[in-house]
């Protein structure tokens, strides 16, 4: 069984966010761990690897994604970029493989175009499984906003219309 955790974790320094995590990898074999916004230098990946007892390690270019995975788990790093990391996965006690997609989406909206152009092409060109899971600093309705300035939902649209194209 593959077990996985994705987590705007905000400062992986932050007061008990690091235990919280080594909780959780021992509470739920988590096999796969992706760590968003970790707010530290990704020359310190290595370690963080080893003090959550995982195997291997990858960031993406500008270290806002880190991702962890255990001795069981194979994985290819397929393409990564300022805003996402797409592996292909293999377990040991699984045949077929799958693909995932780690985002962390910039915040303005002009920025994020490129990472939906990536998807959409991603989806057309691989028949394999495939997700993608992250923070995609979008939402898709008005009930997911909590608190601060009112949101426009025109900064949505183009979020929206990608999830349309990406249904099967």
């Amino acid at each position: 069984m593959i077990s996985a955790i994705i987590w705007n974790v905000r400062g992986i320094t932050t007061q008990g966010a690091l235990e919280r995590i080594k909780t959780l990898r021992k509470l739920h074999h988590l096999s796969i761990m992706a760590i968003l916004e970790p707010f530290s230098d990704s020359n310190l990946i290595q370690s963080f690897m080893h003090q959550m007892n995982m195997e291997q390690a990858v960031s993406n270019g500008n270290g806002k994604i880190w991702l962890f995975w255990s001795k069981d788990i194979d994985c290819v790093v397929l393409e990564e970029d300022d805003q996402q990391i797409t592996c292909e996965f293999s377990h040991n006690e699984i045949q077929e493989h799958f693909t995932i997609t780690f985002v962390y989406a910039k915040c303005k909206d002009q920025l994020r175009r490129p990472l939906w152009d990536k998807m959409l092409h991603h989806a057309a060109d691989n028949n394999k499984t495939w997700c993608s899971v992250g923070d995609f600093n979008v939402i898709t309705s008005m009930e997911e906003k909590l608190g601060g300035v009112p949101y426009n939902m025109r900064k949505s649209l183009d979020f929206i219309a990608v999830i349309i194209k990406l249904v099967d």
